[in-house]
Formats: C-alpha cells, structure tokens, sequence
C-alpha cells in the first residue's frame, strides 16, 4: 500500500514508473433498460443514444413532432438506490439542442426530481422558457409505454402518466422515447480496486463517486 510500480506499454517500449499515489478513474458503464419498449422497439433510445442521432442529424428524431423523456431509469429503486446524478443535466442538454434544430417540436420530460446542479440550473430555465414540458411522477406510479397510432392515423408510441399537479392522467403521442438509463459501476471496477486494495462504497462504486448518494 502506497508503493506501487505501474507498467506502461507505449509506442516506445515498456516503462516502469514507481510512485506512492493514484488517481483512480475507471469510469462507468449505462443500464440496458428492460422497460419502456427498449430493446424492441427503434424508436425508444437512451439519452446517449439520443444524442448520438442528434450528432448525426438523423431526421427520424431532428424531425420528429413529439418526444418524450423518462427520467430515473433503472435507478433510484430497490436495486440501485442512488441517483446517478448526470441524467437530468443530460436530458436537458438534448432538450435544448433539439429546440434549437426543431423549435416546433413538443418535448415533454416525465421525472421524480429535476435535479440540474450549480450552473446547470439556468439550463432548466432555459428549457421551461422553450416550452420543453416537465411532468412529475411518483415512483408507484411510473409511466406506460405502448405503440399506437394518433388520432390521425400516424404511427406513435402512447405514453401514459399521472400529472400530479393536474390530478388526472394524461397521454402523450410520441415519436421517439428517451430513457435517461442509470449510471452502473464500470465492469473493470472490482479487478482495479483488488490492484489496489482499494474497497468498495455503497452500490459498488468505487470511493469518491458522486453515484454513492443515497436517494429515495
């Protein structure tokens, strides 16, 4: 402990560097949602993939007249009691971009607690200000999703939640489905901790990770 010698293998050779300390940044890994459609359906993404469309201008979701978010996707339950802290910041990011490419598109985020830290708050606003809708919903009563077809006839996917603020239920006609899937422990995460004797944190993070915030 505290006398480590790390091998490097580079374009120039083997190096061997000796040193008492060690930043650890294994990184993380995303939840392969089995809700929500995923993984049946093409039109329901992550919010990774998500953005990954966006970046490259796919007009399925740039033009789409109807999108909506679902917030705390394989997080914050029995299995994974920790907020991942990231998803709503990216949520929003992909809101705003989107309103920017297509301001006539209705977005709605369904979430338990928007939670836009420091700075990132002023996104929020920015968000609530282009009409990007925030829907709030209780774990016991999370949000349904099956296909459909519009009132005219067109193929979407019928999102049903209960608005809290209103008291009734509503049904949304979407396009596209983004999932903000939780933030999971990189699967390096227990070799690395064993080099370096190193234990775990709460949901098997390693120590220091902003995901080891217990959350209700």
């Amino acid at each position: 402990m505290g006398n480590f010698v790390t091998t490097v293998k580079s374009d120039r050779g083997v190096t061997e560097i000796k040193h008492g300390a060690a930043v650890i940044a294994v990184g993380a890994d995303v939840y392969q949602p089995a809700e929500y459609l995923y993984g049946e359906d093409d039109r329901v993404m992550t919010h990774l993939e998500l953005e990954e469309q966006i970046h490259k201008g796919d007009e399925k979701v740039v033009k789409a007249e109807s999108l909506v978010m679902i917030q705390c996707v394989g997080c914050r339950n029995e299995d994974r009691n920790y907020c991942s802290r990231i998803c709503c910041y990216e949520s929003i990011k992909n809101a705003l971009k989107l309103k920017e490419i297509n301001p006539k598109m209705d977005i709605y985020i369904l979430f338990r607690d928007m939670r836009t830290y420091g700075y990132s708050e002023d996104y929020y606003r920015q968000a609530a200000d282009k009409e990007v809708k925030f829907i709030r919903y209780e774990p016991q009563e999370k949000p349904e999703v099956k296909a459909g077809e519009s009132d005219e006839g067109r193929p979407v996917l019928k999102v049903t939640a209960t608005d809290y603020i209103l008291g009734n239920k509503l049904e949304i006609d979407a396009d596209i489905i983004s999932l903000a899937a939780a933030v999971i422990p990189s699967a390096g995460s227990k070799d690395v901790s064993q080099l370096f004797k190193v234990t775990f944190g709460p949901g098997w993070f390693l120590p220091g990770s902003p995901c080891q915030i217990k959350t209700g």
